[in-house]
C-alpha cells in the first residue's frame, strides 16, 4: 500500500495543470489564519481519483481528493484549527480552498510542498518545515521565519520529484529531459505567502508586495522555458545561485525577519 500511495503523490505532482497557493497571514499578537487553495485540470483530477479507487480497491463512485477530511487531516500536520472549506471549480481547475487559524504563529509547521493532499503520501517526499518566532517590542511586533536548509535541487524534488536529479547528460539528452519536463509539469506552479496584518517597519526579506512576503514561489512553465535551466539546478550549491533563475523565488538568507505595528 505505501508504494501505491507514493504513486499517487507522483501523478499528482506530475500530471500537470497542478496549483497549489498557501497565504499566511500573521496579527500583530501573534495569532493568524491560512488560505490554502489546490487545484488540478480535470482531465489529472479524473487520473488521480483512478489511482486512488485502485489503492482503495473502491468499486462505483470516484474517491474525494479534495475536501474537508484532506483538509482535517493537513490541519493536524501543521498544527493548526479547520475552520472552513468550499469545493474550487472552473474550467481549468477543480479543487478545494480550505482556512486555518492558530493561535501562536510559533507552533506552525509549514512545509515547502504543504498541500491539503498529503495525507495520500507515505511521507518519502516530505519536507523540512519553515521556523516561526514571534516577539513584541513595544508597539512593534518582530516576527523571524528560519528557512529550511537543505540542497537546493534536493528542495525541488521534494515539490516535483526527479526535477533536481534531472540535466546530467550530454547536450541531446538534457534538451530530452527538459522537454520532458515541459510535457510533465506544465501548468505546475505552488507559492507559500506571508501576508502581514498591519504596517511592515523593516525586513530582509527579498520578495516585497505592500503587506505581502514570498516564502517560496515556482512557476514550472517560466522555470523550464530556458534550455540552460536544468544544468543551473544541477549546479547550484546553495539557495543564493537560484536568486536569478526566472520563474523562481526563493529567500536565500537563512533567516527573515519583519517587524511591523498594526
Amino acid at each position: 500500500m505505501p508504494r501505491i500511495a507514493a504513486v499517487l503523490v507522483l501523478t499528482l505532482v506530475c500530471s500537470g495543470c497542478l496549483k497549489s497557493t498557501t497565504v499566511i497571514s500573521v496579527r500583530p499578537d501573534g495569532t493568524g489564519t491560512i488560505v490554502q487553495e489546490t487545484g488540478l485540470s480535470p482531465e489529472a483530477l479524473a487520473m488521480l481519483q483512478g489511482f486512488a479507487g485502485a489503492a482503495a480497491g473502491q468499486k462505483g463512485g470516484s474517491p474525494e481528493i479534495f475536501g474537508e477530511a484532506q483538509a482535517k487531516k493537513a490541519a493536524s500536520t501543521m498544527g493548526v484549527r479547520f475552520i472552513s472549506g468550499e469545493p474550487i471549480k472552473t474550467a481549468e481547475l477543480e479543487g478545494y480552498r480550505a482556512r486555518f487559524a492558530f493561535d501562536d504563529v510559533r507552533t506552525l509547521q509549514m512545509k515547502m510542498n504543504q498541500n491539503p493532499t498529503e495525507g495520500l503520501g507515505d511521507g518519502s517526499h516530505a519536507a523540512a518545515p519553515f521556523g516561526f518566532g514571534f516577539d513584541r517590542r513595544g508597539d512593534s511586533a518582530l516576527l523571524t521565519i528560519t528557512m529550511p536548509q537543505e540542497n537546493p535541487t534536493a528542495a525541488l524534488d521534494r515539490i516535483a520529484p526527479g526535477l533536481g536529479r534531472a540535466g546530467k547528460g550530454s547536450g541531446e539528452e538534457n534538451q530530452q529531459a527538459l522537454e520532458m519536463m515541459k510535457a510533465m509539469m506544465k501548468g505546475l506552479y505552488v507559492d507559500v505567502s506571508l501576508d502581514i496584518d498591519g504596517r511592515i517597519v523593516k525586513t530582509n526579506a527579498p520578495h516585497v508586495d505592500g503587506r505581502r512576503l514570498t516564502l517560496m514561489q515556482i512557476d514550472f512553465d517560466k522555470l523550464l522555458a530556458n534550455a540552460t535551466v536544468l544544468q543551473k539546478l544541477q549546479s547550484a550549491s546553495d539557495l543564493k545561485s537560484l536568486g536569478a533563475v526566472p520563474g523562481l523565488k526563493v529567500i536565500t538568507e537563512p533567516t527573515v525577519t519583519v517587524e511591523f505595528v498594526k
